[in-house]
């Protein structure tokens, strides 16, 4: 018997603070998030509509990057991190450092180790 969506879309927002919880910058691609989310049998419908429903409750910050090279041009780079304060730090502006810091990393590396030719 199914379960009521109520408490499905409870289990995949547990399941997303719990994946965000779990690492230490507390930021993530959504595209990491979702693999992570889908070991505890958490669609990727689910998943969102859990960041969706989290980000309206203040709970996470989800942030859209843009990188003008072709070859990301249908990738998703949503960066999400939790909400949450780190060192007494404003919560908010934790959570957009953890984002800053995750989007920079990841595009130095890939700007690093990316040929167009």
């Amino acid at each position: 018997m199914k379960e009521p969506p109520n408490l499905d879309i409870t289990g995949a927002k547990k399941a997303v603070i719990d994946a965000l919880s779990s690492r230490a910058k507390k930021a993530r691609f959504v595209t990491e998030l979702a693999a992570t989310v889908g070991r505890s049998h958490i669609g990727k419908e689910q998943m969102e509509e859990a960041l969706a429903e989290l980000q309206a409750e203040g709970a996470v910050m989800i942030h859209a990057n843009f990188c003008a090279d072709p070859h990301l041009a249908e990738d998703d780079l949503r960066v999400v991190a939790l909400v949450d304060s780190l060192d007494g730090e404003d919560a908010q502006l934790s959570a957009i450092r953890a984002i800053d810091s995750t989007w920079n990393k990841w595009l130095g590396e890939y700007l690093a180790n990316h040929r167009c030719g």
